[in-house]
């Protein structure tokens, strides 16, 4: 028959490569084309705000000026932004935000992977649930606990009085109690998000060092401190850089919540930035403050990334 006479295509050797390679090469020029409209929407979206949030951060510009004038200070934003008593107090509460979120995100995250890393039927199921949160809107998830809290008709308020605790205006409305309740709103939503990462790498460690503490009789919380956390660093380090650029980037949890209240208690450094721009119409120091944001998350990021980098080594 014809197809048993038919000879398999030749595998293409080294020799054949150069030659390959130069015939691939004469179609770049089409992948640029193919690649043209997600670069211009990627510059459009991305790029060039961007480029303007740094060309106006050195201007004192206000779009309340009817004759929107552009007054170039040179560093001066900046300047004004490091002797700004407010600015630094958003940093320190900012600061303190993503400390407390990272830090309990982490724990229960860790916990809850350990928890529910059995391959039932049982844990599928509460691990789907668990996800749910991450589905829902930052904002939406804000205006929900913001009902939770309300000190009038609020479950947790009410619960609260029952157990012989009285919060005056509510947790949201009390200074001591404030940063702590929004803490846990951003622990409710992201908390399952850790849960996946750890559950991930908790899967892929070896069952060798196990097998071999079990037979030198080493308990559960040895095992646990002395292989799955050493081993499980990498993937610790990837929560954690993901969680604390997030953190520091929250706006909408404290819109929807405090508003940066009661006081500046809950004023973080993006929704102050929001507010110098969105209130204030300060759109050059705004801009600043922003690029300032930017360069801490930026400075944060290579951190954390060499540290992975060198626990891969």
């Amino acid at each position: 028959m014809a197809w048993l006479s038919e000879r398999p295509k030749a595998v293409p050797t080294q020799s054949e490569s150069p030659a390959l390679r130069r015939y691939l090469a004469r179609f770049e020029p089409h992948y640029l084309v193919l690649l043209a409209p997600l670069l211009l929407f990627v510059l459009a979206i991305s790029i060039y705000p961007l480029a303007f949030s740094f060309f106006i951060s050195f201007f004192k510009y206000r779009l309340t000026d009817p004759n929107q004038v552009k007054t170039f200070l040179w560093f001066g934003n900046y300047l004004n932004a490091v002797q700004d008593k407010q600015v630094l107090g958003a940093l320190n509460t900012t600061l303190i935000f993503v400390a407390g979120t990272v830090i309990s995100e982490i724990v229960v995250g860790l916990g809850l992977a350990l928890l529910l890393s059995a391959e039932t039927r049982l844990m599928q199921i509460v691990r789907s649930f668990l996800l749910l949160p991450m589905a829902i809107p930052p904002l939406v998830v804000g205006l929900v606990w913001k009902s939770l809290y309300n000190v009038d008709f609020g479950v947790i308020p009410y619960y609260l009085k029952q157990m012989g605790l009285n919060m005056g205006r509510g947790p949201l409305g009390e200074i001591s109690w404030a940063m702590p309740a929004v803490i846990l709103v951003d622990l409710w939503q992201w908390s399952p998000l850790l849960m996946v990462i750890f559950l991930a790498g908790l899967k892929s460690l070896p069952r060798e060092p196990y097998e071999a503490a079990l037979v030198d009789g080493a308990s559960r919380w040895q095992s646990f401190w002395y292989i799955t956390l050493p081993l499980l660093k990498p993937t610790l380090l990837v929560g954690l850089l993901l969680r604390t650029m997030q953190s520091f980037k929250v706006f909408d949890v404290i819109y929807a919540t405090t508003g940066g209240g009661p006081g500046s208690t809950t004023t973080v450094l993006n929704f102050h930035i929001f507010t110098v721009g969105m209130t204030f119409f300060d759109m050059g120091y705004a801009a600043a403050l922003a690029n300032i944001l930017l360069a801490v998350v930026a400075i944060l990021s290579i951190f954390y990334i060499r540290v992975l980098e060198r626990q891969r080594l």
